[in-house]
Order: C-alpha cells, then sequence, then structure tokens
C-alpha cells in the first residue's frame, strides 16, 4: 500500500522551503558557494515522497529562484551571474530530478513486487501449516480441524484478559491451532481407540509434542527466517506445541517442567485446548457440558494448569462457552480459516 503523501501537499511543501534555502544561499555570500546545492534536497524529497511531475516543477521552480534575476552571483559586490551559468544550473536540476524520480520510481515497483510475491508465500505457507493442522484433526473421521481453530478464539479471549504483551498475544492466537501437529506421527489404531489406553499406547501418545517440535524444526530449517517477528512467531509455536501437555506441578509430559518452567504460551494453550476436549466428544467419552467443563478445570487449579490462569479462565468462563455455542462441532459447521 503507498502511506506516500498526495503529490499536491509534497508539492507545497518543496515549495515552500525554497524561499528559505533562497535567503540562505543570499546571507552566505550569493550563487558561487556550495550552499546552492541544498536545493537539491527539496528535488530529491518530491521525487521521494511524489512523483516525476512534482519533482520536475520542484526542479524548475528551484532554477528559476536562483536565476540571475532574482539572485546575484556575488551579494556582497553584488556581482551578476552569466546567463549560462544559472541556465545549466536549471537544466542539472531538471536532470537530476528525472533521474531521481526514474530510481526512486524502478524502486519502488521493485519493492511492491517483492511485497506481493512475500504475502503471496505467506499465505502458501499459511496454508501448507493449516492444512498439516487439519491432517492431525481429521485423524478422526468426526473432527475436520474445527478443534484447533476454536483455540484461537479461547486464545484471544484469555489472552485479554491476563493483558498479555500484544506481540506475544497475537503469536499465541496465531500458532495455538497447531499444538497437536505432532499426532501426525501416532498410529491411528492408538489415536481412535475406543477404550482404555494401556502404557504402551500411552507412551505413544506422549510423544506427539516430541514429534510436532521435530515438525516444526524442519519447517524452520527450511524457511530460514532472520526476520525477529518470524522468530517470535516460530519460538512462540514450539512453546505450544512442546509444552501444552506440561503440569503446574510437575507431572505433564514430555519434559516433567514445573510452574513458570513451562512457557506462558503454553499454561494458556493447557487451559483452551482442555477446555475444548472437554466440551468435545471423544471416542473415549461423551462431551461434558460448560459447567462440568469449568468445574474440572478448576479443580485441577495448582496442579494440573497454573493458578492465575485458571482464576482469569473464570472471568470469561461464559465467552468461552458462548464461543462453543457458536463454533462447537456440529455436522456441517465449517469454521473461517
Amino acid at each position: 500500500m503507498d502511506v506516500r503523501p498526495k503529490p499536491f501537499w509534497t508539492f507545497v511543501a518543496c515549495i515552500a522551503a525554497l524561499p528559505f534555502l533562497y535567503f540562505v544561499v543570499w546571507l552566505t555570500g550569493g550563487t558561487h558557494n556550495a550552499y546552492t546545492h541544498l536545493f537539491y534536497l527539496p528535488i530529491v524529497f518530491s521525487a521521494l515522497m511524489g512523483n516525476w511531475y512534482v519533482s520536475a516543477f520542484v526542479a524548475l521552480a528551484s532554477g528559476l529562484v536562483l536565476s540571475g534575476w532574482l539572485i546575484p552571483r556575488d551579494t556582497v559586490n553584488m556581482v551578476p551571474q552569466l546567463t549560462s551559468a544559472w541556465v545549466v544550473r536549471l537544466v542539472m536540476f531538471l536532470v537530476v530530478s528525472l533521474w531521481a524520480s526514474s530510481v526512486i520510481e524502478f524502486l519502488r515497483k521493485r519493492a511492491e513486487k517483492l511485497h506481493r510475491e512475500t504475502v503471496e508465500l505467506t499465505r502458501v505457507q499459511h496454508a501448507a501449516v493449516g492444512a498439516l493442522v487439519d491432517l492431525a484433526e481429521m485423524r478422526d473421521q468426526e473432527f475436520t480441524g474445527n478443534h484447533s481453530r476454536r483455540l484461537g478464539f479461547y486464545a484471544d479471549v484469555l489472552c485479554t484478559q491476563l493483558r498479555v504483551e500484544p506481540r506475544l498475544h497475537k503469536n499465541i492466537v496465531d500458532t495455538i491451532s497447531m499444538h497437536d501437529i505432532g499426532k501426525v506421527a501416532v498410529p491411528d489404531a492408538v489415536l481412535m481407540k475406543p477404550g482404555r489406553l494401556d502404557q504402551k499406547d500411552w507412551e505413544l501418545i506422549k510423544m506427539h509434542p516430541i514429534y510436532g517440535e521435530q515438525i516444526l524444526d524442519s519447517i524452520c530449517r527450511h524457511a530460514q527466517a532472520a526476520s525477529s517477528s518470524i522468530q517470535g512467531y516460530l519460538n512462540t509455536a514450539r512453546e505450544i506445541i512442546a509444552c501444552h501437555h506440561e503440569r503446574w506441578d510437575g507431572s505433564g509430559y514430555p519434559r516433567g517442567l514445573k510452574g513458570e518452567e513451562i512457557p506462558l504460551s503454553a499454561r494458556i494453550a493447557a487451559v483452551c485446548d482442555v477446555y475444548d476436549s472437554l466440551r468435545s466428544r471423544r471416542p473415549y467419552k461423551s462431551p461434558f457440558d460448560h459447567q462440568e467443563a469449568v468445574r474440572l478445570i478448576t479443580a485441577d487449579k495448582g496442579s494440573h494448569f497454573d493458578p492465575e490462569v485458571v482464576d482469569a479462565f473464570l472471568e470469561v468462563s461464559e465467552k468461552f462457552a458462548a464461543i462453543w455455542e457458536e463454533w462447537g462441532d456440529q455436522p456441517g459447521k465449517v469454521m473461517p480459516a
């Protein structure tokens, strides 16, 4: 998007600067000194912020202001300029104006093209990650990725209540849907098992955060992102993927982190994930209603969940219920991507 001011206002600003520059040249002795070069500043500025014809007008006006009719070569002894001298200067102003305009317009078009390509590439990357998220969810034929996408709505509400720093807030909302991508590496026989998991099955399930980290690391190696914002996005994704099953009391997996060793992003994701899982139908359980889901999360305050995050959840639990009522699993219901 072009954020330059309107060409008219650029023209007005540059023309308004010319009298000031004129007096600088006059007071410093006339056109024989180097201060005449100050007039290149509004010429180049108008090319940068306006367009070629604004810059050309400013160049023409600058040449006329410094013409032999309006200022002598030497203001002390009042020695006039040679006509050829100020005409050459006027021509040079116009040449610089057109050259600067051409170069700036070329660079601007190139930047716009790179921006469009970057936006398109970002959309493709987001679509690819979204497809990976959907793949993890669609291992169960009853789901189409709505579980993961609902988490973004819950996280937005919870981060707002907790007054999470804006950049982290956005990263949590944008990456929480990736929390279970590691499940693509878990066998269907385990994921879809209708009864209780045995110890061997459970050990396989507990590996999905590690698998998810490995998948994200592969994405990072290929992306080779250097931007701090992208690095922040990827770091938040890694925290959520790796730590959303850690528990406040240290009894979680895969690493047994405890308390504030668990990143805030993962502590928030844990509450959002458990609430939605409790409300959802699973092969091994029927769905719980809102009141029962809130009761179970409250009962795990200080053991499974960060007490501060649970307190914030209780303040906004009705908003969680409203999100479920609007976007809960229903036949034919498809959430926006």
